[in-house]
């Protein structure tokens, strides 16, 4: 597939209706690419002891099932990765270090003809995190290959992907089911540096009284159980951002 086959076929995903719609796409081109395998993890933070989860399912089941039922998300290496990066990592590039159960867990997963592959992050400005990956089963020769010729096509992919996740699922509609005014955002933000309703008050040229109607209305309006807890669900669903942007 040559770049401009490829852009024409990234338009598919604005008009994908159904996850179902999303994953098959996802398939397509990962067998274009010259996979065998994919799989896309949408984390939605919902809450921090229990966030939403949304999988686009392209890897074989007995080894999804084999995987959470070890709970290997939690020492998953591309996970470690993709937490703390914005570029795609060929599986081979990860650290060398791995031992334990996350070595062990690579090496069960080329069991299940996962042996090699590509995993792209994605980090989302509403607080999600996704991760594109991309396996097959083959010589180390021919993986490195397909791996490493696939690498743009997948930073490019890996938008598209998320983005028609979102829209399917109304992420926008979700997130944007609470507003917090302008004021209320300047108290948050202050509150979330550490400030002091007095000193909010100061900053902002307000009364004491007025930064504390704002920060009850926040707590309020997000069903939180106290100020902290507002100012944790307030940065989980993107509704205040670091100065400036």
């Amino acid at each position: 597939m040559n770049i401009n086959e490829f852009y024409v076929s990234l338009e598919k995903f604005s008009t994908a209706q159904s996850i179902e719609d999303i994953t098959e796409l996802c398939r397509l081109h990962g067998q274009q690419l010259g996979f065998d395998a994919f799989v896309y993890a949408l984390r939605i933070p919902t809450h921090f002891s229990n966030s939403r989860l949304v999988l686009l399912k392209g890897y074989p089941e007995p080894w999804l099932e084999h995987y959470f039922n070890r709970a290997y998300y939690e020492i998953d290496p591309t996970i470690a990765y993709c937490a703390k990066h914005v570029t795609p990592v060929q599986w081979h590039d990860l650290p060398k270090a791995l031992s334990g159960r996350s070595l062990q867990m690579m090496n069960e997963a080329g069991e299940f003809g996962l042996k090699a592959g590509i995993s792209m992050p994605m980090h989302s400005p509403h607080g999600e995190m996704g991760i594109l990956s991309f396996a097959l089963d083959g010589s180390a020769t021919r993986s490195g290959e397909i791996t490493q010729h696939a690498m743009p096509y997948i930073q490019i992919l890996a938008g598209h992907i998320h983005e028609a996740v979102r829209r399917v699922l109304n992420l926008d509609d979700f997130n944007g089911e609470t507003s917090l005014s302008v004021r209320e955002q300047e108290c948050m933000k202050w509150a979330a540096d550490g400030k002091t309703s007095w000193e909010i008050a100061r900053l902002l040229n307000l009364s004491e009284r007025t930064v504390n109607f704002h920060l009850n209305n926040v707590t309020r309006k997000l069903n939180a159980s106290n100020r902290q807890h507002a100012l944790i669900k307030a940065t989980l669903l993107g509704l205040i951002q670091p100065h400036p942007f």
